[in-house]
């Protein structure tokens, strides 16, 4: 594997070096190459096209528990090291997208009980016959919460919440359509349906069950700038005030994992059906956003008790989540921004679950809009079980 990843970058940067000298071949085609997009090359008839871009975030963690000197760490990793190829194929009604990992965090499946590692995020072939629709085929992530819609390289802080850990949908692999259409003069209204394994990325056994999510958006005040309701922060200082509104409801029919596509295999060969409710927003004007998400999962059927070992339980975390954040941009290059969240598992499964409050300031310089940035936030953390001073530093680089 690391020879294979290593003449793909030798590849990789063979093929930039040949575009250096201009963006036109008569013989080949077009490339387009410039910092904070992918570079492009496109065929003379434009029938095919391909975007080779990537993202690397280095960050740096420290952690002080308040009730066990023992248990303060520092720690030093690479949070995300990406590759993305997309393009057309044969037509611009065609489409493909793939998404490569290699950090190990990245990779790691969050089940123990799976061996496989996890380097394939997203590959995906699309057909959109008009403006208005679009079928995929592949894995991707589901039509979640805003926030894992957004890309973790436009996020406003360090990572995204803890809250958003917990009730994320994540990815999975089926069907998706989607479709968008303007409704009067500005309201933009679009809905995007997937129907999809419900073991997320992980080659698990199949059950008889599928999972279905829906998730519908209102943009009553007209388009942000540059898809900015989901980009946090607002970097291109929207003139007038912008707000998306969205609802996600999912339900995941006989899944053998605690969160549906993530988490830890019930016991007994066990299968849960989960009820998944959501609703966020996005508001943005001249340097100030505003973001709010409200989750609810519920399972009747998510408790499962190891049978050689009673006091190990894996739980389906049936409860109520909560997420509020807001930035300002204090010159076009400097935010400040705050967060809180909390969790709260409901009663008949709070022996096994912990509730978690977390408060948050956060820093960002933008170098080049989320292209180029630093970020640093400082986090407290508070549970049942932990007491937690959370620093972080990253950098990140998109191209």
């Amino acid at each position: 594997m690391i020879a294979l990843i290593s003449r793909f970058f030798l590849f990789f940067f063979f093929l930039t070096s040949i575009g250096v000298s201009g963006q036109y071949n008569p013989a080949n085609g077009y490339l387009d190459a410039h910092f904070g997009k992918p570079i492009t090359f496109t065929s003379r008839d434009s029938s095919f096209s391909l975007s080779i871009g990537g993202r690397i975030q280095s960050l740096a963690e420290a952690r002080i528990d308040l009730n066990n000197n023992n248990n303060n760490s520092v720690d030093f990793s690479i949070r995300r090291l990406r590759l993305n190829f997309a393009g057309s194929a044969v037509s611009k009604r065609f489409s493909y997208r793939i998404q490569l990992c290699f950090s190990q965090r990245d990779v790691a499946s969050d089940n123990t009980g799976v061996a496989n590692n996890l380097f394939l995020r997203d590959a995906m072939l699309f057909y959109a016959p008009n403006k208005h629709w679009r079928f995929g085929f592949g894995q991707t992530k589901l039509p979640g919460n805003r926030q894992r819609q957004t890309s973790s390289g436009n996020l406003q802080f360090v990572d995204r919440s803890n809250t958003n850990a917990l009730f994320t949908l994540d990815r999975d692999k089926g069907f998706w359509i989607a479709n968008t259409n303007k409704v009067g003069k500005q309201t933009i209204l679009s809905n995007t349906l997937a129907i999809t394994s419900g073991e997320g990325r992980i080659i698990s056994d199949k059950s008889t069950g599928l999972c279905y999510s829906l998730r519908s958006e209102i943009l009553p005040l007209g388009e942000f700038k540059n898809n900015g309701d989901f980009i946090e922060a607002d970097l291109y200082f929207e003139e007038k005030l912008k707000l998306s509104l969205g609802f996600v409801y999912s339900f995941n029919n006989k899944t053998s994992r605690v969160a549906g596509q993530l988490g830890e295999y019930l016991f007994n060969n066990q299968h849960a059906d989960i009820h998944y409710f959501g609703t966020d927003f996005m508001l943005k004007k001249k340097g100030w956003s505003v973001t709010g998400e409200l989750y609810r999962r519920i399972s009747d059927n998510g408790i499962s008790i190891n049978p050689t070992n009673p006091s190990k339980v894996n739980a389906v975390y049936s409860g109520t989540g909560l997420m509020l954040q807001t930035g300002y941009l204090v010159s076009k290059d400097n935010e400040i921004s705050a967060r809180y969240g909390f969790t709260k598992p409901d009663d008949r499964v709070k022996n096994y679950l912990v509730k978690l409050n977390e408060y948050v300031l956060g820093y960002s310089h933008y170098f080049f809009r989320h292209n180029l940035k630093l970020q640093s936030d400082l986090a407290y953390l508070k549970s049942p079980a932990q007491d937690i001073l959370q620093l972080r530093f990253t950098g990140i680089v998109t191209f």
